[in-house]
């Protein structure tokens, strides 16, 4: 939720009900005018937003509300440009400018696994649901997704040796190596721990994901 002011007049901008938790996510309009700043004032970018010029995910959306978060890519029509939204040390969302060719690709974080009618259903951090044989895959794991497809191209557990990416809590916007895993208890969350630079840190596993296995699959900053 963002307090904005135009004109004087401050009102607050929400996202309208979507796929991202709303903590992790942004309205569109927002996104348009004071992140890329290719609108100066809100009715300016309600504009572009209607007129069909910005996609996300590889759709067009032409709602000012849509809410964007996590990892989706941004896209603009008439600029050729595509930005990736990430989280920033700050723990802010933030847009990295994306080379053509990776923003076909996006990678999506495993929030919830289960069974429906005897197959595993892996739920993600962007609303869209999987079917998978391999029981490996985890909570906190990633897939590696074409867009607007949603074919899986690579996929990986949140397990040891894999590259990590921390989205939330006071090590947001770093990315590591999985040194180890530390299971829940009554007392406490499960936490991660990962080796980032010449130091370790520990952090709660929700809000740890993986983005590689002996590097990133795409440039995340």
């Amino acid at each position: 939720m963002q307090v904005v002011s135009v004109k004087e007049k401050k009102f607050i901008t929400r996202p309208e009900p979507g796929p991202h938790r709303l903590k992790l996510s942004l309205p569109l309009q927002v996104v348009v005018r004071d992140l890329l700043k290719i609108a100066e004032t809100g009715r300016e970018a309600r504009n572009i937003i209607k007129r069909s010029l910005i996609l996300v995910d590889g759709v067009v959306r032409t709602s000012h509300k849509f809410p964007v978060g996590l990892m989706d890519v941004v896209s603009i029509r008439e600029l050729d440009k595509h930005y990736r939204m990430l989280v920033d040390s700050k723990g802010r969302l933030t847009p990295v400018e994306s080379s053509i060719e990776e923003s076909s690709m996006k990678i999506c974080r495993i929030n919830k696994k289960y069974l429906y009618r005897g197959k595993i259903m892996l739920a993600t951090e962007d609303g869209r649901t999987f079917e998978t044989y391999d029981n490996s895959l985890n909570v906190g794991g990633s897939l590696l997704v074409k867009i607007p497809e949603g074919t899986v191209v690579d996929k990986a557990p949140l397990a040891q040796g894999y590259v990590a990416y921390v989205f939330s809590g006071k090590h947001a916007g770093s990315i590591g190596v999985v040194k180890s895993i530390s299971e829940s208890s009554l007392l406490r969350d499960s936490t991660v721990k990962i080796a980032i630079n010449s130091r370790e840190v520990n952090t709660i596993r929700d809000y740890v994901m993986v983005v590689g296995r002996e590097k990133p699959w795409l440039r995340l900053f």
